[in-house]
């Protein structure tokens, strides 16, 4: 316990003195006129720590209150460590305060204080703590939102679920505007978890601009212009995606690949095509023979690349002609609507027809190696399916490819559907209906934010189970669902968590 005493006006420049001197037991030695034997207890707490995002409660013991005291409370903090500018953060005896300002060195905290004031006799009393701010965000689940369908805000969530070895739930929400003081301009399209220097960030574009958000406490850092070589004309890539030792990013149909950890992003690679935002990138850890496989609607045939490495054959070819089970040299007048890889290295792409609007399902092989020659070879086609009867395929609104089994699911607004693919002819069935006033925003499978990228043991759940966003109008919603039964991707319906609390959720990634 330590009494804590006031000084009168003609010491007032001795106020923030009490401040960062720890001045509780040095006003004994000003000239002070000690009124009533208030205290409070510290219980021990001469510094006080919390995680980022966590809340801070303290609820200390005032003694020494009189009968007759009239005593108000104000909490306040300041704005950055050793900062002169405080604001509120609470007005009553007991504080609850979520902290969202970024994590503290050890020699540099963060300062709450607590002023209790007499109304009756019109003294101020103070106690202050130092405040550590802790990193608590680790692997887990990022929620990228919209509350106002013009900007972005970015939640988390740790769970056995989603988080390996931890036996805590932590869901912090709108943590990108606690800690920068305001959301991110304009609705997030793509982002992914990779390595900017040696910091880990989540790398994420509007239509607008390209960004880095610090996972340690997620402030802003680099954008635009840093990210490059030399200025662009514009910023905002369509699609960004993992690949081992680079970020492939595409814009206005270019393709670019760099490696972020060491250089920035360039020239894109120099092709003759239009580059679709729907395609296969095989980026496990292993370095396949082709890394890059997409459907150009401009040419109307399959096209390949083999490497994104400087060393290797970055050129773009078409895939050679075939005649069965289909020619991937000659498909003219085809729509882009899903694309994938299976962890056989598999290209799977889901073509419309714009005339007969029907639906196929396209298969490649993942090419071959010429160990003669040192070649890699191109894909060649494996299997072709009609898709036509699946219910409510031209409803879909999102498509999920599984790599570890030969299914895919798609989702209308309410619904999610399988095809499963494995046999002679395609088989279709109903797997999930949403709640009454819900609609489906958000749909992907789980997968560690380095998989396949790196050879490991994976997490048990690791491709297992879905992230569901679902969205009544005022609330979104995260639903975990389990995947059951494999080759046939049944949800295991009673064993579904929900989160509640978010905005209208865009689409969910992971972070390590």
């Amino acid at each position: 316990m330590k009494t804590i005493k006031y000084t009168y006006s003609l010491l007032i420049s001795l106020v923030f003195l009490l401040f960062f001197a720890s001045c509780k037991d040095d006003l004994s030695s000003l000239d002070t006129n000690k009124l009533s034997d208030i205290k409070v207890d510290t219980v021990g707490q001469s510094t006080l720590s919390v995680f980022q995002f966590d809340e801070l409660v303290l609820d200390p013991k005032i003694l020494g209150i009189g009968p007759n005291d009239q005593l108000t409370y104000e909490w306040t903090i300041n704005l950055e460590p050793w900062s002169t500018e405080y604001i509120t953060i609470g007005t009553e005896k007991k504080l609850t305060y979520e902290v969202g300002f970024v994590p503290t060195n050890l020699d540099r905290l963060h300062q709450i204080v607590l002023k209790i004031k007499d109304e009756k006799s019109g003294v101020t009393y103070i106690q202050d703590w130092p405040l550590m701010i802790r990193n608590g965000i680790g692997e887990g689940l990022v929620i990228v939102e919209t509350y106002d369908n013009q900007n972005t805000d970015l939640s988390h969530i740790m769970s056995p679920l989603v988080t390996p070895d931890f036996n805590q739930e932590k869901i912090r929400t709108k943590i990108y505007s606690a800690a920068n003081g305001t959301s991110i301009p304009g609705l997030v399209n793509s982002m992914i978890f990779t390595k900017l220097g040696s910091s880990n960030v989540l790398l994420g574009g509007t239509s607008n601009s390209l960004f880095a958000i610090k996972t340690l406490d997620y402030s802003l850092g680099d954008q635009n212009e840093k990210l490059f070589y030399a200025p662009q004309d514009s910023y905002g890539p369509e699609k960004l995606v993992n690949f081992v030792q680079n970020e492939i990013m595409i814009h206005k149909g270019k393709l670019y690949a760099n490696w972020l950890q060491i250089s920035k992003f360039g020239l894109p690679f120099p092709n003759n095509y239009n580059i679709p935002t729907i395609l296969g990138i095989n980026n496990r850890y292993d370095y396949p023979n082709i890394s890059l496989n997409f459907y150009s609607e401009e040419k109307g045939h399959f096209a390949y690349q083999y490497s994104f490495a400087t060393y290797g054959d970055r050129g773009m070819r078409p895939v050679p002609a075939a005649t069965v089970p289909f020619n991937p040299n000659d498909l003219p007048n085809k729509q882009n609507i899903a694309a994938g890889i299976s962890n056989q290295g598999e290209f799977i792409h889901i073509l419309k027809d714009k005339s007969t609007q029907k639906y196929g399902l396209y298969i490649l092989s993942a090419g071959g190696y010429d160990s003669e020659n040192w070649v890699p070879t191109p894909s060649v086609p494996k299997k072709f399916m009609d898709l036509s009867n699946a219910p409510e395929i031209d409803q879909a609104i999102k498509f999920l490819i599984l790599d570890n089994q030969q299914v895919i699911l798609y989702a209308t607004k309410t619904k999610i559907y399988a095809i499963m693919y494995s046999a002679l002819n395609p088989a279709y069935s109903l797997r999930y209906t949403v709640s009454s006033g819900e609609e489906i925003t958000a749909l992907s499978v789980y997968l560690q934010a380095d998989y396949p990228m790196v050879n490991r043991e994976n997490f048990s759940r690791n491709g297992k189970q879905l992230i569901l966003g679902t969205y009544n109008g005022t609330e979104g919603k995260v639903h975990v669902l389990p995947l059951i039964n494999e080759g046939v991707a049944n949800i295991d319906q009673a064993n579904i968590k929900t989160y509640n609390g978010f905005g209208k959720i865009l689409f969910t990634i992971t972070q390590l």
